[in-house]
């Protein structure tokens, strides 16, 4: 296989809350039963354990100002960069619900790719179903699909690597470079409460 051939089977692929960018965002949850009430940042939603009756609201990430107001995850960042400069195909698998808000981010940033290759895996035009992780798995699913087999992965969310890791064990072919950004290697928001 050539490079050419191997750039087209090779993909390098990220999450974008708390991978490419820390932003305000939060999550909140209420439950009018129990009075219960908090808001959550993407990292302690990722461990949060919904109980019988929590509302959700995810509105914050369907605004494009406060997603271009983040803080870039620099190091993150540079490898999305690199990829590009080398003309390595690049993919978004993201929670949001909203691929169009991740073009006009990324634009934002500078960064231009193909829309094709943009998972906003809550936008329920795309019919996944099940947990976030199960509706990134389908993502990643979709991405073999289109002829991929070595995947290069960035997410801060646990189960979603392991689901990443489970695809390529269980999918002939598959070769999967999953990488977790831990909390430590997060920068803190100026400013975040």
């Amino acid at each position: 296989m050539n490079i050419k051939e191997s750039y087209r089977s090779s993909i390098t692929i990220f999450d974008v809350d708390d991978t490419l960018v820390v932003t305000k965002s939060k999550i909140k949850v209420i439950n009018p039963k129990t009075g219960y009430s908090a808001e959550l940042t993407p990292q302690e939603f990722n461990t949060f354990k919904k109980r019988r009756g929590d509302k959700m609201d995810f509105s914050d990430f369907q605004n494009l100002e406060i997603l271009k107001a983040g803080k870039i995850i620099e190091w993150v960042f540079n490898i999305l960069r690199r990829a590009i400069s080398k003309g390595k195909p690049v993919g978004i698998i993201t929670a949001r619900d909203d691929s169009n808000l991740i073009i006009d981010f990324l634009s934002h940033n500078g960064i231009k790719i193909n829309p094709s290759y943009i998972y906003a895996v809550n936008d329920p035009s795309l019919g996944f179903r099940g947990t976030t992780a199960q509706k990134k798995l389908a993502a990643f699913e979709k991405f073999h699909e289109m002829g991929f087999t070595d995947f290069k992965f960035f997410d801060d969310d646990e189960e979603n690597i392991a689901i990443a890791k489970e695809f390529a064990k269980e999918t002939p072919g598959i070769s999967m470079d999953a990488n977790l950004i831990k909390k430590k290697w997060i920068p803190q928001f100026e400013g975040f409460e």
